[in-house]
């Protein structure tokens, strides 16, 4: 048999009723409402690790310097790979086939072209 619980609120009311003598018995709290989860939009972002060598990551960090000398803000390593992709999406670039690190570089060079 489950036993009643009673806490200290519902047995003697809030620590404020308790200063101001208030006579009416506490009520108790109503429950949380659950909401549901967030649905997932097409601008939701998901976390991705990318490993650079220290070149790499130099250049980046390179070009984010120097948008703010420049009289820019400082742009984020971040902020330039994700600009780097929605550049790329808008190419027709074909990598259908690609075999190594290599002919994917060329390929991408010559789409910059």
């Amino acid at each position: 048999m489950k036993r009643a619980k009673i806490t200290e609120e519902l047995a003697y009311g809030s620590a404020l009723d308790r200063l101001t003598g208030s006579d009416r018995p506490a009520t108790p709290p109503e429950p949380k409402q659950t909401t549901p989860p967030p649905i997932m939009t097409k601008s939701a972002m998901i976390k991705l690790s990318v490993f650079l060598n220290r070149e790499e990551d130099a250049y980046l960090e390179t070009l984010a310097s120097t948008a703010k000398f420049s009289g820019g803000k400082k742009l984020s390593k971040t902020r330039l790979i994700e600009a780097m992709v929605r550049a790329f999406r808008k190419t027709s670039l074909d990598v259908r086939g690609v075999k190594d690190d290599q002919e994917l570089l060329n390929r991408v060079s010559a789409q910059l072209r």
